[in-house]
């Protein structure tokens, strides 16, 4: 009994022989099984075992089973067996991971998709509404209907949609005050009214980033009640306060001349100051030219007057604007333009389309039998068509102070040119030479002598107040740029052009440097500074950057978010904040989208 008990165990102790599969039993219909000791049938998924992982056993299984594809070719096979492994049900950690994967990526989907809809200044319900259906559509016929079927997994549903604009904004918030909390920064803002006559204050922020100048959005706020400058300061202090950044490292300011900006006792500009003493505060160079532009003599100011009644009795009624586009039908343009005084660009604009379509306008308001016709005599044309040249000039070097990145040296060299263009008509002028002005030139046919003398004299006078006026308005300017020059090219500098900072040192390091001055003359000087500045003169650098290269010197990109702001901002949307829309469309952070997902992901599985 025992002898019989000691052979089974010494039996049992041998191992049995475990074959390995062949490629070539795939000609039989089996590939090799998950476990990888068993084959599987690719046609029925039967799998058999170990011991019958032999050529005759598969063959009678194919035979017995599946007599239809004896003698088929190996290609029939291997394409039996890509199905079957598409189609072949995933063990439970697997499918665990692929769905974790798949929710991943449905939330990155549907932070993307909400990030184009920021961008675009679309309505939040247009993710369910129209993006989700018609890309469901169009995967269903490129790629059919398994594939469309994951896209119905992306959530974008009116909240959803708006929650992920709340998160990417807040998260674009928080990588700008990352790089603030670094180092010196300008702010630039401007308040505007929208739709829902709430008060909007927007504030704009310049910075360097590594080798880069950088402008970006700082902040949008509502104010519920006045907007006064005390109550602008209050806002910009109480953000700069609850996020941590220092009026040590806010080195300029730049507003528009609206009392409550520049008021010097309650003003904006003068609380900031009590707080930075060191901040440089700019007057926006763009309203300064609007300003100036604004003089006009008695007979001038009555001919724009007259130029914007007839408009208005043109544009304001239905019936005399179709009219009179259908007298234009063969111009160039068939509508006037409307005047803005709030509009850079309105008044060159405006006039030049009038001066264009003058014998239309003749015909027009006679047919009307308009009273304003007795106004448009040969004299009204020629002071219109004057006005309209100057003002082109104007356009011209407006379009030039716009810009990102425009600065204050940039800024008075285009004053500068502006006033000598100014100069060198007035001599023209004076010498009956009307080349310079296009449109009065040819209002007078050719013939400068057609233009009275008396008219020139005028057009010479209100030249000559626009000289002075220009000149007034940036004498400021003048005297804080005087000093800085030295920052444009610090390589033809004097040594005494820095003495006041006491860094004629540095200024002979820099000069004795090759390689920096071939930088410089490729990369130009905002560059340099930047870049080679702070290892090769810190205290220039320093010096360059805070007073010339961070200073916004216009309001030009609070100003033209306003247009966003007004895409966003619409009477179907006048109840909701849209804050985190209007930042998502203007920054140009990118959203840590990975991040932001898996951060909802986390909180789903909990």
């Amino acid at each position: 009994m025992s002898e019989k008990r000691k052979g089974d165990d010494s039996s049992s102790a041998i191992k049995k022989k475990m074959r390995t599969y062949l490629e070539s039993y795939l000609n039989f219909g089996f590939m090799e099984g998950t476990d990888k000791t068993r084959p599987e049938c690719v046609i029925c998924r039967e799998k058999l075992a170990n011991e019958s992982m032999k050529p005759s056993k598969m063959k009678r299984h194919q035979q017995t089973m599946h007599p239809e594809t004896v003698g088929r070719d190996r290609d029939f096979f291997i394409k039996k067996q890509h199905l079957a492994k598409a189609n072949k049900p995933m063990d439970i950690r697997t499918a665990f991971v692929r769905a974790g994967s798949d929710a991943q990526k449905a939330t990155e989907a549907s932070f993307e998709c909400a990030l184009l809809i920021a961008k675009a200044k679309k309505p939040h319900n247009i993710g369910e509404q129209l993006i989700k259906p018609a890309c469901i559509k169009m995967v269903e016929k490129l790629c059919g209907p398994q594939v469309a079927e994951k896209l119905k997994t992306v959530p974008l549903s009116n909240n959803t949609v708006k929650d992920r604009i709340d998160k990417m904004a807040s998260n674009c918030e928080l990588q700008l005050l990352e790089k603030l909390g670094k180092g010196p920064f300008a702010i630039q803002l401007d308040e505007t009214t929208t739709v829902a006559d709430e008060a909007v204050l927007i504030v704009y922020v310049q910075y360097i980033d590594g080798e880069d100048l950088k402008q970006d959005i700082l902040m949008s706020v509502n104010l519920t009640t006045t907007t006064r400058g005390e109550d602008i300061f209050t806002a910009v202090d109480s953000y700069l306060s609850s996020h941590n950044l220092s009026y040590e490292n806010l080195v300029a300011c730049c507003t528009d001349g609206a009392a409550s900006m520049m008021g010097k006792n309650k003003g904006f500009n003068s609380r900031l100051k009590e707080k930075a003493p060191h901040c440089t505060i700019f007057h926006c160079v763009i309203h300064r030219q609007a300003l100036a532009s604004k003089k006009l003599s008695e007979d001038l100011s009555e001919t724009l007057s007259t130029v914007v009644k007839i408009v208005n009795f043109i544009k304001g009624r239905p019936t005399n604007k179709r009219l009179f586009a259908d007298l234009c039908e063969d111009e160039a343009h068939q509508t006037l333009l409307l005047h803005t005084e709030v509009r850079w660009l309105s008044r060159g604009r405006v006039l030049a389309r009038f001066v264009e379509l003058k014998e239309k306008i003749e015909e027009f308001l006679q047919t009307r039998n308009c009273a304003l016709s007795e106004q448009v005599t040969e004299s009204f044309w020629i002071k219109t068509a004057y006005l309209a040249d100057i003002f082109s000039l104007y356009n011209e070097t407006n379009k030039r102070l716009q810009g990102v990145e425009s600065n204050i040296l940039q800024c008075k060299e285009t004053f500068d040119a502006f006033v000598r263009k100014l100069e060198c008509r007035v001599g023209k002028m004076e010498r009956g030479e009307l080349q310079q002005f296009p449109l009065l030139l040819k209002q007078s046919q050719n013939n400068p002598e057609t233009v009275p003398v008396s008219v020139r004299r005028e057009f010479i006078r209100h030249m000559n107040a626009l000289q002075t006026e220009m000149q007034s308005r940036f004498a400021d300017i003048d005297e804080y740029v005087s000093k800085e020059l030295w920052v444009l090219d610090p390589f033809i500098a004097k040594i005494e052009d820095v003495e006041y900072l006491d860094c004629e040192d540095e200024l002979t390091d820099i000069q004795a440097d090759s390689l920096s001055k071939k930088y410089f003359q490729e990369k130009g000087f905002k560059k340099f500074w930047i870049v080679k500045g702070p290892s090769l003169a810190p205290k220039l650098t320093l010096h360059a950057t805070t007073r010339i290269i961070l200073p916004f010197s216009t309001t030009y990109l609070s100003e033209t978010a306003f247009s966003a702001l007004v895409a966003i901002k619409t009477k179907a949307r006048n109840t909701l904040d849209v804050h985190n829309d209007f930042r998502l469309a203007v920054t140009h952070i990118t959203p840590d989208i990975p991040s932001l997902a898996a951060g909802v992901q986390a909180q789903g599985s909990h």
